[in-house]
């Protein structure tokens, strides 16, 4: 084996960065998604050029969470001071240039992918190139983000944390590039952090991903300026140009994300496959929710604006075959533009529409991990909170939206949520992240508070042959039971099968005991372990989607002090799995409430139902009547708890004690409050957030 510091040193010894040519419009105006801010008319000449094909690069960074993909990213858009010298980052603005939702700069994190164009001139060769660039998620609950990029380009940048290492969610990114034979540039990032171990880590690369040389792992520091010169010619010289894939000169655009402002429409992100867009143009959209005319023809627009990101919108009024820009072409409804359509000139409607694959989803791999009912939290306003889902969802390829009929109001239509919550939407999600991002920018960019229920598993049911109950006629004997409701009953003979999933985690060894004991508290089996390095661990095991999808990531982080990661894919050979489960119900007053009821195994359904109850207890509102809280299970009681009502005085009025030594009085206004408060017994109780995350966290 070769010593680390004859294989690191030549790596080590290059930091000195050559001179590096940004054209970059300055950072005056941050864009963002949402906004409707102005674009840029600076002149950047070279963007007004039309590049050969051959010079251009388009090209996603991937990794795991907080592994420095912003923070490269923005460095890369940032020109360098004519003197060369390291100039760290002063603020967010910098820190972030391309995460512009306000949820991503309230929590530091990415959820949305985002491009830039950036053109660089090789000290090399003096070629100015495009370099088309992606910011991806790091999160698994965004992976279909990350889907969406790679689909798109034809060179990553994997990153891997000098201090941190491969982690569960880098092997899962880079399996998905390497099935799409995406070329990818290994880079270690944050060099400069006091608990960097460069060799370390780039051993370590080397070992678990065999094509990886030590020798050409990039070393890379965003804040300092370290590597980004030379990661940018290693771009330039090992990325693969786009594919010329028609001659014909038609234009074909792929719409890669839209999103819609109030002045100006909808703003098209795309892709040129073919052909050559400028303003003028009399277009339309194939794919989407197109309306036609009398005639049966599809909505035509003219090109109002096109330009590039970089990353604000730069006006270039013409868009060449294989560039990335945007499109303004005065379209009002945003569901003409879903990603995955492709615009094409009027002209060319009726040759086209035959030979473009109409059908797919836009990049999206897979589909819901997860489904949950949303409610809104003030009564009446349904209609206000499915406008702002089916905008939300435009722009957010991860959710899956089913208006099912039944319960809605004001003409939507939703699935009921009983006489605790009302009418609400069923809505497929990628993860319980993705479900708080999701209820924040519903309120941050809507003004709409909703609840979310715990997480809807689908279960097999096979029903048995029983002398008791014979199955009914035309009823199935294997059934997918989703909805919690709809659980066989107690006199029904049945097994259950639920979903699995195979699971990664990796830890510093130190922590396996407490790794081991959790899989096996959450039912897994065919447990694994691996040894990375001398300090990291990889744990792989079976184990139930069920005990996942919950609460598994926060318990999984808190018993290991954060330094845990892990990422879970649907076991495809064997799915479904036999397992010994009942439903526990949550009674409020004697009357059961399906969106508080849960599946758990047999075993520890009695110790999970009081659990819930006590936390029910600690977060439903008192009221003036007395809530009794129930968990009943395999038709028996096993928890019960009580909120205890507000109590008024009705012997004291005006500060003053009522009847004097009348004690006959004091007894009837005693006896009149306690059948007050039979009477307002059978009120609703108010149910919040926080009610469901008692269950998401039993």
């Amino acid at each position: 084996m070769l010593k680390a510091s004859m294989v690191l040193a030549p790596r080590l010894r290059a930091l000195h960065l050559p001179f590096l040519h940004t054209h970059f419009r300055p950072n005056s105006t941050k864009s963002t998604s949402n906004s409707s801010s102005s674009t840029s008319t600076s002149p950047l000449s070279p963007f007004t050029a039309s590049p050969c094909v051959s010079r251009i690069r388009n090209i996603c960074i991937i990794a795991h969470i907080d592994h420095g993909k912003s923070s490269l990213s923005s460095r890369i858009l940032r020109p360098l001071p004519s003197d060369n010298t390291s100039t760290a980052p002063t603020d967010r603005e910098d820190i972030g240039l391309l995460d512009t939702l306000s949820v991503e700069m309230e929590r530091g994190i990415t959820v949305k992918a985002t491009t830039a164009s950036v053109l660089y001139t090789s000290p090399k060769t003096s070629l100015t190139y495009l370099i088309n660039l992606f910011d991806s998620p790091g999160h698994v609950d965004f992976s279909h983000e990350v889907d969406r990029c790679l689909d798109v380009v034809e060179g990553g940048i994997i990153l891997f944390d000098s201090s941190q290492g491969v982690q569960a969610q880098t092997m899962s990114v880079y399996e998905k590039a390497r099935r799409r034979g995406v070329k990818m540039l290994p880079v270690l990032t944050k060099i400069d952090m006091e608990n960097a171990k460069p060799l370390e880590v780039c051993l370590t690369v080397s070992e678990i991903f065999p094509e990886f040389d030590p020798d050409s792992i990039i070393l890379t520091s965003a804040r300092n300026n370290i590597g980004v010169g030379e990661l940018l010619e290693e771009i330039v010289e090992s990325v693969p140009p786009p594919v010329q894939k028609r001659e014909d000169g038609k234009l074909r655009c792929r719409v890669v994300d839209s999103w819609y402002e109030v002045q100006r429409g909808v703003v098209c992100l795309l892709k040129l496959e073919s052909g050559q867009l400028k303003e003028g143009d009399r277009v339309v959209v194939l794919k989407g929710e197109n309306e036609t005319n009398e005639g049966g023809q599809r909505d035509n627009f003219s090109v109002q604006e096109v330009g590039v990101m970089a990353p604000n919108r730069f006006r270039t009024k013409v868009l060449d075959e294989n560039m990335m820009g945007y499109a303004i072409i005065g379209m009002r409804n945003p569901r003409q533009a879903s990603p995955g359509g492709v615009i094409v000139l009027q002209k060319d409607e009726k040759e086209l529409e035959k030979e473009i694959d109409l059908g797919g989803d836009g990049g999206k791999e897979g589909g819901s991990v997860l489904y949950a009912s949303v409610h809104p939290k003030e009564e009446g306003s349904f209609d206000d909170l499915v406008n702002a889902v089916e905008r939300l969802a435009l722009n957010d390829l991860g959710l899956e939206v089913q208006l099912q009929k039944g319960g809605g109001g004001g003409g939507g239509e939703g699935t009921g949520g009983g006489p605790f919550l009302g009418p609400g939407l069923r809505i497929g999600f990628q993860g319980m992240l993705h479900v708080e991002i999701f209820r924040q920018r519903l309120m941050d960019e809507f003004g709409v508070e909703a609840l979310v229920t715990s997480p809807k598993v689908k279960y097999e049911i096979k029903y048995l042959p029983s002398a008791k109950k014979p199955r009914a006629e035309g009823k199935p004997e294997i059934e997918l039971i989703e909805d919690i409701s709809n659980w066989p009953g107690g006199e029904d003979k049945f097994e259950v099968r639920e979903p699995m999933v195979n699971c990664r985690v990796m830890a510093p060894h130190e922590y396996a005991g407490a790794i081991m004991d959790l899989i096996t508290k959450r039912r897994g089996g065919s447990m694994e372990t691996k040894v990375i390095d001398d300090n990291v661990w990889m744990f792989t095991a079976r184990l139930p989607w069920a005990e996942v999808v919950t609460d598994f990531h926060d318990e999984l982080k808190s018993s290991t002090a954060g330094f845990a990661s892990y990422d879970a894919q649907m076991d495809d050979e064997n799915p479904m799995e036999k397992a010994n489960l009942c439903k526990v119900e949550i009674l409020l007053n004697g009357e059961v409430v399906d969106v508080l009821s849960f599946i758990a195994h047999a075993d520890v359904a009695a110790s999970q139902g009081r659990s819930v109850c006590k936390k029910l207890e600690d977060v439903l509102p008192r009221q003036q009547f007395k809530i009794a809280i129930q968990a009943k299970a395999q038709n028996r009681i096993v928890a019960r708890a009580t909120v205890q009502p507000y109590r008024k005085d009705v012997l004291v009025k005006s500060g003053k004690m009522v009847g004097g030594g009348d004690i006959t009085r004091k007894k009837k206004l005693l006896e009149k409050q306690k059948q007050g408060k039979k009477k307002m017994a059978g009120g609703k109780v108010t149910l919040s957030q926080e009610a469901f995350n008692s269950v998401i966290t039993k």
